[in-house]
């Protein structure tokens, strides 16, 4: 692990279960208070919330207190407004506050499709032929079996495809200065199977972070 105090920053870099983590953290950033996790910005809004619930399972494990989603869509239901993870700095900010939470934790991620192509043969079985013994002659022995070579069967392509996940980063927003408070990106791929850990690994940092900021104080 390596840390690096910049300018009023704490900057941490974790490296474990195949998860590559940076993370930073404002000077001045208090994690008391309840915090609100929105859907991450991306290719799909199903794919966004996805993810966001997963995050904020694990932000839980790390102590957050977070809102539930149902509660944050009840409050901006009432006041009109969508809840998106394509949304800017102050209106993620004015989010916060209708719902009564210190931060809003707002994430994006990119994917790409992978495929895998595997070519299967599936040779028909070859015929045995066995010889006749020849009449007349008695004890007369077979001769051994012979296998006669046939043509190649049929080949088939399996496809596989999967999805990819990179620039997997979540954002800490305080509510009252628009600010991004802390930052905490994974920097490497992950598929779908994997993708979890990777956010799972981002909470874990982030947790180490403010506990190494608060005991520096």
């Amino acid at each position: 692990m390596k840390k690096i105090i910049l300018l009023g920053l704490t900057v941490v870099l974790v490296s474990g279960c195949g998860a590559a983590v940076k993370t930073v953290i404002r000077g001045d950033f208090d994690p008391a208070g309840r915090v609100a996790v929105m859907p991450f910005g991306g290719r799909d809004e199903d794919t966004g919330l996805s993810l966001a619930e997963s995050f904020t399972t694990y932000l839980m494990e790390a102590g957050f207190e977070v809102i539930e989603r149902a509660q944050l869509e009840s409050v901006l239901k009432e006041q009109k407004v969508s809840l998106s993870g394509a949304m800017g700095a102050d209106a993620v900010a004015q989010v916060g506050k209708l719902a009564g939470v210190s931060a809003v934790v707002t994430g994006s991620y990119r994917v790409r499709q992978e495929e895998t192509r595997t070519v299967i043969h599936q040779p028909n079985m070859p015929n045995m032929q066995n010889a006749a013994r020849r009449p007349g002659k008695p004890g007369n022995r077979m001769r051994p079996a012979r296998w006669q070579k046939q043509a190649p069967g049929k080949a088939e392509t399996r496809i596989k495809r999967n999805t990819v996940f990179r620039g997997l980063t979540v954002k800490f927003v305080d509510v009252n200065s628009g600010r991004v408070l802390m930052s905490s990106s994974a920097e490497k791929e992950y598929d779908a199977d994997s993708v979890n850990k990777a956010l799972s690994a981002m909470a874990r940092s982030i947790k180490k972070n403010l506990e190494k900021a608060r005991g520096g104080r």
